[in-house]
């Protein structure tokens, strides 16, 4: 059996199989690639694996990836009107650009190099349609990942065009004047090559909002109006050709904000967000022998934001812009060439040579901030997947990272996997991670936003121990148990430095956390699909053992799917809960729980599909914790105190198969 192609297949995602064909017992215990980069059996991954399939995407109307998080076990997602922030394990600080979990796209690391964030709202560059899987690998992966694989490494795996033979329209309306429109086109020939492309345009003119905080008639009663729109583009493609792979997309949202962030003036139509994301990458994968195969890949990646903040009346407005242009390169290597033994090693290189940030003034031109600190990363790693004996599996890994900036690093991770018994598996996990201060952290200085720089920041660090048991009694029936603890030092925060009364960022916190989290999946013979999830967690400043600011104690997601006695439709329910959280300004918004309901249909011999979504079907009032940004200038500022969340809302789609 060869090294690539059989059991013991290399590094791409798309290795691990096309899904669509599998049948409905293999889907509990499928191959993922994202906890070790080569695939294995859930059951034999050295982490508590989740993952969310596109059946599951299209039953349920998910329309984001911070929706799809949304429905795993242990993440909560917070929404301030612009971005979206998901947090897991009781760790989810509010604006705080998700720069402590790590995206990746195929394999490729998404998270810019300025602010670090990882794209989960409607500025995720690839449409939600052309995903095949999602795999979301929770805990340290810095041993295999390096930098803000810190609480868990998010991977895209997209689809191929052979998913597509042919074309597809898509078309779609939602509340709040929501337009969208996606065409695809795929195909496969023969093995060797495949090939797809994708464009997609969607908008939404939103609704008018109300913050009771900005209820004065200089502030529009509180009313921002026709300030929640939302515009996107995406062009994707993807071609592979024997060994050679190729991909690249480019993406632009225009978001607007109503929130008045960072003390604008409220209800000013010109106030919102440009976020654009461009990237392309070549792969080669190859046996070099029977048991010896290589991976190699460049990739080239940019990422650019502009802010147009308005601060007062008339035509000055601020502009806030950031550009980052990244190239790498990966070699990896994969041998079976002593029995029992599965090693990957690899070497990983980064040039990060545009980070640039600046802020200025139009009308009258006036710069505040002008700065560009390129850098260059370099990483080896290894892992050894061991087999000791028919049911011990130890699986162990560590990497060292090169940053010219914050230094060098080490963290590691082993796993010792027990198969108890034919249907009960247990792990023990230990690894540590780290997380670089990003550009934005160091440098950014500005007299008029009264902070300075502190290139001195150190790399945030993160301990983890957890216990696993997965029990698999019968094909369609899945049980997973986890207990974790962690600890995290030197977390990066803003405070006042006293000799000056300036903002900076500096190592200030640290914290602690323990929790259990509880899933049951059942596929029935049927076609009917059950899962279910609980999450119970402890989440505290470990120097003034404070509960920490947006972590809900309790999470409780459940989802059903069925056919209805008419094969051609099918309907799926999703309820999630979040328990109440804390605020920056110590205070607390309420725990809440949202039904959503989804019904799927197809006509005219399968060729159109129709899905039709009704979102928080109850009508739930609630809201999400708001950041230390959400404030306007007036004498004392006054402070967002929660951002309300959307009420019941739609949207229907129509695809149509050429």
């Amino acid at each position: 059996m060869s090294a690539i192609h059989g059991s013991d297949a290399l590094a791409s995602p798309d290795v691990a199989g096309d899904l669509t064909h599998i049948s409905i017992e293999q889907l509990l215990n499928i191959d993922v690639v994202t906890a070790s980069r080569l695939p294995q059996r859930i059951s034999e991954a050295p982490s508590s694996v989740s993952v969310i399939l596109a059946d599951d995407i299209r039953r349920h109307g998910h329309r984001t990836l911070a929706d799809i998080l949304r429905s795993m076990r242990g993440v909560y997602v917070s929404y301030d009107r612009n971005y979206s922030f998901a947090g897991t394990r009781g760790s989810g600080r509010p604006g705080d650009f998700n720069t402590r979990l790590l995206i990746l796209i195929d394999g490729l690391r998404l998270n810019d190099v300025v602010f670090d964030q990882g794209a989960l709202g409607t500025e995720f560059p690839i449409d939600i349609s052309l995903i095949e899987r999602v795999e979301f690998v929770p805990g340290p992966g810095s041993a295999l990942y390096g930098s803000s694989a810190f609480f868990g490494v998010v991977n895209i795996i997209t689809k191929k065009g052979g998913a597509y033979d042919g074309a597809t329209l898509e078309v779609g309306a939602a509340s709040a004047g929501g337009r969208e429109v996606h065409l695809s086109a795929g195909k496969k020939h023969g093995q060797a090559s495949d090939m797809l492309v994708s464009a997609s345009s969607a908008r939404r003119r939103g609704a008018d909002l109300y913050f009771p905080e900005f209820a004065s008639p200089a502030g529009n009663d509180g009313i921002a109006r026709g300030l929640d729109h939302d515009r996107q583009k995406r062009v994707f493609g993807k071609f592979t050709y024997g060994d050679l792979g190729a991909q690249a997309y480019l993406a632009q949202r225009i978001k607007g904000i109503p929130t008045a962030s960072y003390g604008q003036q409220f209800n000013d139509p010109r106030s919102h967000t440009v976020d654009e994301y461009a990237a392309a990458s070549l792969t080669y994968q190859k046996d070099l022998s029977p048991t010896l195969a290589a991976f190699a890949s460049v990739n080239l990646s940019r990422y650019r934001y502009d802010g147009v903040y308005i601060y007062a009346p008339g035509p000055t407005a601020n502009i806030d812009r950031s550009a980052s242009q990244t190239s790498g390169a990966e070699l990896r290597l994969l041998s079976t060439g002593m029995r029992g033994h599965r090693i990957i090693g690899g070497i990983e290189f980064l040039d990060d040579r545009r980070r640039a940030i600046s802020n200025a003034d139009i009308e009258p031109e006036l710069s505040y901030v002008r700065i560009d600190k390129p850098k260059r990363r370099a990483a080896v790693y290894v892992q050894d997947e061991v087999r000791l004996g028919e049911q011990w599996l130890l699986n162990a890994g560590v990497r060292r990272d090169f940053d010219s900036e914050s230094g060098h690093t080490t963290n590691p991770r082993i796993a010792l996997i027990h198969h108890a018994t034919p249907e009960m598996t247990l792990k023990g996990i230990y690894g540590s991670a780290y997380r670089a201060p990003n550009a934005y952290e160091r440098y950014y200085a500005s007299d008029i936003a009264n902070t300075k720089l502190n290139p001195a920041l150190r790399p945030e660090r993160i301990h983890t121990n957890e216990f696993i048991a997965e029990y698999f009694p019968i094909d369609r029936f899945r049980a997973t148990m986890s207990l974790y603890q962690y600890r995290l030092r030197d977390l990066v925060a803003l405070a006042t430095d006293p000799a000056d009364g300036l903002l900076v960022y500096a190592n200030i916190d640290a914290a602690r956390a323990r929790g259990i989290e509880l899933e049951a999946e059942w596929l029935r013979e049927n076609g009917s699909a059950f899962k279910g999830s609980a999450s119970f967690q402890t989440a505290r400043d470990q120097n003034t053992n404070e509960w920490l600011n947006n972590s809900p104690r309790r999470l409780v997601k459940l989802s059903y799917s069925t056919p209805l006695p008419d094969e051609r439709l099918r309907a799926s329910l999703e309820y999630q809960f979040t328990s109440r959280r804390r605020t920056t300004l110590d205070d607390h918004v309420g725990g809440f729980g949202v039904l959503n309901l989804t019904l799927l249909g197809h006509v005219l011999d399968n060729r159109i599909e129709l899905v039709a979504s009704l979102y928080n079907v109850l009508d739930k009032r609630y809201a999400d914790s708001p950041s230390e940004e959400h404030f306007d200038n007036a004498a004392p500022p006054r402070y967002l105190r929660s951002i309300r969340q959307d009420g019941r809302n739609w949207r229907v789609t129509a695809t149509y198969k050429f």
